[in-house]
């Protein structure tokens, strides 16, 4: 077998007894790529549920990765506590009810990944979302929402194929996973050829994508009237009042019909906004999905939480200022932004809530705030910033990480 792929058989027999899925990759050059046309290239060959998740930010802060995914041999669908799992082609393998999180984390008990040098942390397993009603299944809430879309809780894509786009190397990863299992020459030649079938496609001429004529009369449509916005901002403050509660975000849901081909907004979003976590998640034909198929499409500064190697880190941002149109005028932005009282309250309460959130989870004594009240630029705004961080107790994982 060609010394292309990394590891080789060999070094993968070295590795078996560390876990049960090892990443195989072959490198490529990218100096002719971008993270879209690898994505464009990839969905027409394959079709079917895939993502993209961008680092597009062009200023002071660049992600180093962006990472491609075109193949989830399996899937996972919650709507409430009743649970789809579904294979390729949108197949129903089973239906079951229950917590979701503690189903999602029995069946990454069986994916025991190994950690291969050169990969980044993510060369395979589970992308997707969990949206805020989830919540119901960490405290116990009622239920005063009406359920008036048709979206499901909880998607999930298992990965077991993956392009990696190095930003600093200039350099694409072609990952394939491959289970340990009695023919480990046929599971090795199997990741090979999957491997080869992606730089196939690759190598195929880029088909541009579809474009339509899009009106921008339709209106807008918010689920609140102005009177109910009010009323909500007088409810809250009462809670403020009470001591019931810190802070609350008052949300309305703006919503328009369009003509628009999905991944032309993302690519309209990402020149608009590029930020270091954008993602593009098509669940087109996956088990359990709604009559019309999602597609979910953000742009996003900011990092919910992350474990690796045992430390959980969060990066809390609050606090905002445009960008300046010359450096002395971005410096002045920034010395005000620091000396706001307001931003600087928002964001201490911010970093407090963020030491106790992990300190639910992580040893005691190991949460630290290593960077507090930083500023740091993007390409339309300055954020203060600050890194909390802990290192996780043995009973913890990243499941119990997220709840907390």
């Amino acid at each position: 077998m060609s010394t292309q792929y990394k590891p080789t058989l060999e070094e993968v027999r070295q590795l078996a007894d560390r876990g049960n899925l090892i990443p195989i990759y072959r490198e490529l050059p990218a100096d002719l790529e971008t993270p879209v046309s690898v994505y464009l290239k990839l969905r027409a060959s394959t079709g079917g549920p895939s993502f993209l998740l961008e680092s597009v930010e062009k200023g002071e802060q660049v992600g180093r990765y962006s990472f491609i995914g075109v193949h989830a041999p399996m899937t996972v669908t919650a709507w409430g506590n009743q649970v789809t799992i579904g294979g390729a082609g949108g197949a129903v393998l089973e239906r079951q009810q229950g917590n979701p999180f503690d189903l999602v984390k029995d069946l990454l008990a069986g994916r025991q990944a190994v950690k291969v040098p050169g990969l980044p942390t993510l060369a395979g397993g589970v992308v997707g979302y969990f949206a805020y009603d989830m919540v119901r299944f960490i405290e116990r809430l009622p239920e005063t929402a009406s359920r008036d879309l048709d979206v499901a809780d909880m998607m999930l894509l298992f990965s077991d194929n993956l392009v990696v786009f190095d930003h600093v190397r200039h350099r694409l990863l072609v990952v394939a996973n491959m289970r340990m299992e009695d023919d480990l020459r046929a599971s090795y030649a199997d990741a090979v050829a999957r491997i080869e079938k992606i730089v196939g496609d690759l190598r195929q001429p880029l088909t541009p994508p579809e474009t339509r004529e899009c009106s921008s009369d339709a209106p807008w449509r918010s689920n609140f009237s102005q009177a109910g916005h009010e009323e909500n901002v007088r409810v809250a403050k009462e809670y403020i009042a009470a001591g019931d509660i810190f802070q609350v975000v008052l949300s309305q849901r703006l919503s328009r019909e369009t003509e628009a081909e999905p991944f032309t907004i993302y690519r309209a979003l990402r020149m608009l906004n590029p930020s270091p976590y954008m993602y593009f998640l098509d669940f087109e034909g996956v088990a359990g999905n709604g009559k019309e198929p999602i597609r979910v499409i953000g742009s996003s500064p900011e990092m919910h939480v992350r474990l690796e190697e045992g430390i959980a880190y969060l990066h809390p941002i609050a606090g905002t200022r445009w960008r300046g149109a010359t450096p002395e005028e971005d410096e002045q932005l920034a010395e005000d932004l620091l000396a706001d009282p307001k931003e600087r309250a928002e964001h201490v309460m911010l970093v407090d809530l963020g030491r106790n959130d992990l300190g639910r989870v992580c040893q005691y004594g190991t949460v630290t705030v290593p960077t507090m009240m930083a500023v740091e630029r993007y390409s339309h705004v300055m954020h203060i910033v600050s890194d909390v961080r802990g290192k996780i107790h043995a009973e913890h994982n990243a499941f119990s990480l997220l709840k907390a």
